[in-house]
């Protein structure tokens, strides 16, 4: 059988997709072309409000940013880019929008100015932080409509997994030797960076290839599969032995066999390549067997000079199979007078499998008697016939109704293939290899937004919105039913957007916010690439996989049972299998099975204590305080640090300086520098906070025969001793950890970063958040229902 690599299957199943991808980059590339939003004249109550910020800027702010900033963020010395002294209106913070939002973030916990330097009062910190915060992101919400633009998506490889199991139902890994897709915002689903370079492309044909060829059975008579064993392939037995020609040599009764995978159920030829010395008064036959029972013999008339190919047909099943070819009429006379009538052997060359030649209609796969559901005939032409197949497959694949001219265009794909000899199977591959690789496939298109005016704020249609809903939730394909409600245009009520979000939660498949959201918000996946030093701390590759465990089921349990999100910070329980209890030291749990477990007896609580995020924020050799806290301000509290400056000297240096202080004085040595307090004041407090677990997430109340001091203030003056206290602390800032993870959960639904107008919809989710005690499915619901995940601005209408 040819497999789909030969050029002419090629070029019939890839044209048609290579036309519509040339399209696509067409429609991309022209919307470049589009004129850019015009600036609009400054009305009068605009210009009003203007005025009187940056009067109140002048009169309030600006004094203080002078009095406790300038010294270090001036124009003469910009630390960290910030010159406090050359800004005089809420215009010139908003044009750096992302820096000023840092120095709002660093104010407004405490973190600047410097502990080391002169304090403003609560009352002066509070005036900063108001004009800040209303001349970066004072917005009439009311009059706010800018839902934002998501650049064109391809699938990224989990999205690609899942929605291949989802439309065929198999369970196949061809994403397996895809290269790994580049991450913006902290995930791989983000628009703006899912490019596809020419070697993804080679990969998609050859998964698509894979597929197509595993889904669907086809027969090729004129050149059929063939397994062929020969010489050292074969196992001899009895009295078979290999001699030095090659040839397999039985004298008496003998047996080669192979052992060889039949992926299809059918009718098979099974073959030698055999002569034989004849004798006696009849000729040399042979016997096949499958799985060690006769299914036949053959005559073998030729010689062992001149060998030729014996065979029969043979049904075979599905799964591992035993061929074999034994001599079995032996005839030794060795007194006959005619010393060519004296003994009879038998000369072997290898055994080979062909076929299948048909298929059994009974034992075909599921995926195959689900997608084959009509045949071409004297009713059907084979266009019609492939059509019908298409039709649905097609519509699910693209995630909408397919037009009558496209469909016909793949059915014509099929009848080039049976035009050429092939099966209707075949051009049936042939057809489902292009869909795979058509750009309605492998990206998610929204509209032509293209043609629209560059102010244009349009609602997605249903099928669009269906897409939208089951890759986020789901990391997959909308299922009949979203596109069902889609094809009435009732999914778009709000109600309906309810009860949708319910279902999917609740459907196994919802494990696609586990793989692609949770697996990226908390770094899980970077947990394979983690190596503790086994002289400092042991370790192995079922301890790692039970640390993903049970941080995956953490997250599962929250998302599935409708928990308070805020469980994942403070929860009191979590999920263990006898391996990882006895690695944290907790009693009464056994096996490989992983069970919920009450941690009220003991210092852990939430993903901060989980050996997953203790592992992964450590060195290989010790824990890391400045990793540890880095992560917390990062993924709990949403205020990542900046970048340290370039000369900015090395802890090594305070190493050096007092190599006898523990790391908690060495680091007080190293930020005694105003630039390097600025961040290590917050991140060194939370990152001791977790120092009583050592690198790998074990409890431990001694280092080097000293007691561990996990002691520490947070930024505002708020003292904790040891991890408990300090999550209870940041539990009681709810709306930090809130907002952080609304924030990181709006950017996987939308895939795309946020921007200064989302402040709106972030604002508006927490707020319905808090009104229902923070449980997951609001934040889900709230996030599907807003703005941002229901419209999209047309291309060329950014702000």
């Amino acid at each position: 059988m040819p497999t789909m690599r030969d050029p002419a299957h090629r070029f019939l199943s890839l044209s048609l997709a290579f036309s519509q991808l040339l399209i696509l980059v067409a429609v991309l590339t022209c919307t470049r072309w589009l004129p850019a939003q015009q600036d609009q004249p400054v009305k009068p109550r605009q210009a009003r409000a203007e005025a009187k910020e940056t009067e109140t800027f002048q009169q309030e702010v600006k004094p203080l940013l002078m009095k406790f900033c300038s010294e270090c963020h001036n124009e003469d010395e910009p630390t960290e880019g910030v010159a406090v002294d050359g800004v005089s209106n809420g215009s010139a913070v908003r044009v750096d929008r992302k820096t000023w939002t840092r120095v709002l973030q660093r104010v407004e916990f405490h973190a600047m100015p410097p502990k080391s330097e002169p304090q403003p009062t609560d009352e002066q910190r509070a005036t900063i932080v108001s004009w800040l915060e209303n001349a970066l992101f004072h917005l009439d919400c009311e009059k706010q409509t800018d839902p934002g633009r998501v650049t064109v998506r391809r699938l990224n490889r989990l999205e690609y997994h899942n929605t291949i199991r989802d439309l065929f139902g198999v369970e196949l890994d061809p994403t397996r030797d895809f290269p790994s897709d580049d991450v913006g915002e902290g995930f791989d689903n983000i628009g703006d960076v899912l490019s596809l370079p020419p070697l993804l492309f080679e990969k998609y044909i050859e998964a698509a290839e894979q597929i197509s060829q595993s889904v669907v059975l086809a027969v090729d008579k004129e050149n059929p599969d063939n397994q062929r064993f020969e010489k050292n392939q074969l196992r001899l037995t009895g009295a078979a032995k290999l001699v030095a020609d090659g040839t397999i040599v039985m004298t008496s009764r003998g047996t080669a066999e192979a052992t060889l995978s039949v992926a299809s159920a059918g009718t098979y030829r099974l073959l030698v390549q055999a002569g034989a010395q004849q004798a006696g008064d009849e000729v040399a036959k042979i016997e096949f067997t499958v799985d060690g029972k006769p299914v036949g013999q053959v005559d073998v008339p030729a010689s062992q000079r001149a060998m030729q190919e014996y065979g029969l047909e043979v049904t075979m099943a599905v799964g591992d199979r035993r061929i074999g070819a034994s001599f079995v009429n032996d005839y030794y006379q060795p007194k006959d007078p005619d010393p060519a009538n004296r003994d009879r052997n038998m000369f072997l060359r290898w055994i080979e499998l062909v076929g299948p030649q048909e298929l059994d209609p009974d034992n075909l796969p599921e995926s195959h008697r689900r997608i084959v559901t009509v045949q071409p005939g004297e009713e059907l032409s084979v266009v019609e016939a492939a059509s019908e197949v298409l039709a649905p497959l097609m519509r699910r694949a693209f995630r909408r109704p397919v037009p009558a001219e496209q469909l016909q265009g793949y059915a014509q794909l099929a009848e080039l293939a049976t035009e050429r000899g092939e099966s209707f199977e075949r051009g049936l591959q042939v057809a489902i290899t292009a869909m795979l690789v058509s750009p309605r496939f492998l990206f998610r298109l929204e509209g032509t937004d293209r043609l629209d005016d560059p102010a244009t704020i349009r609602q997605l249609d249903d099928f669009e919105l269906a897409s939208r809903l089951s890759y986020f939730i789901w990391s997959s394909m909308p299922d009949e039913r979203l596109l069902a409600l889609a094809g009435k245009g009732q999914l778009g009520r709000a109600s309906v957007l309810r009860e949708e979000v319910r279902r999917m939660l609740a459907d196994p498949r919802s494990r696609g916010l586990v793989d692609g959201f949770a697996s990226q918000w908390l770094n899980l996946r970077n947990l394979d690439e983690v190596s503790p030093d086994p002289d400092a701390f042991p370790f192995s590759d079922e301890l790692r996989a039970d640390m993903r465990q049970e941080t995956e089921m953490f997250f599962e349990a929250v998302m599935r049972d409708d928990r308070p999100i805020t469980e994942l910070l403070s929860g009191r329980y979590s999920f263990l299998n006898g391996r990882l209890a006895e690695h944290y030291g907790i009693d009464g749990v056994e096996g490989g099975e992983f069970r919920r477990v009450s941690l009220l007896d003991y210092p852990r609580a939430g993903v901060l204590t989980q050996a997953s995020i203790l592992t992964l924020t450590s060195d290989p050799t010790r824990t890391s305080p400045v990793k540890r806290g880095k992560w917390i301000m990062e993924n709990i509290l949403g205020t990542p640090p900046p970048d340290p400056p370039a000369d900015v000297p090395e802890i090594g240096a305070a190493r050096e300086a007092l190599p006898g202080a523990s790391f908690r004085e060495q680091l007080e040595l190293h930020r005694e520098s105003p630039r390097c307090a600025v961040c290590h004041v917050e991140m060194d407090a939370l990152g001791f906070g977790m120092e009583n677990f050592d690198g790998i997430g074990r409890w431990r109340t001694e280092l080097d025969s000293q007691p561990i001091d996990a002691s520490g203030t947070l930024p505002g003056g708020h003292s904790f001793e040891g991890p408990i206290q300090m999550i209870e602390i940041l539990g009681e800032n709810e709306p930090a950890f809130v907002r952080a993870f609304t924030r990181k959960l709006l950017v996987f639904a939308l895939g795309r970063g946020l921007k200064y107008y989302d402040r709106c919809t972030v604002d508006e989710i927490v707020k319905q958040l808090s009104s229902d005690s923070y449980t997951f499915s609001t934040i889900v619901e709230q996030i599907v229902l807003s703005d941002a995940f229901r419209k999209r601005r047309a291309e060329g209408a950014a702000k």
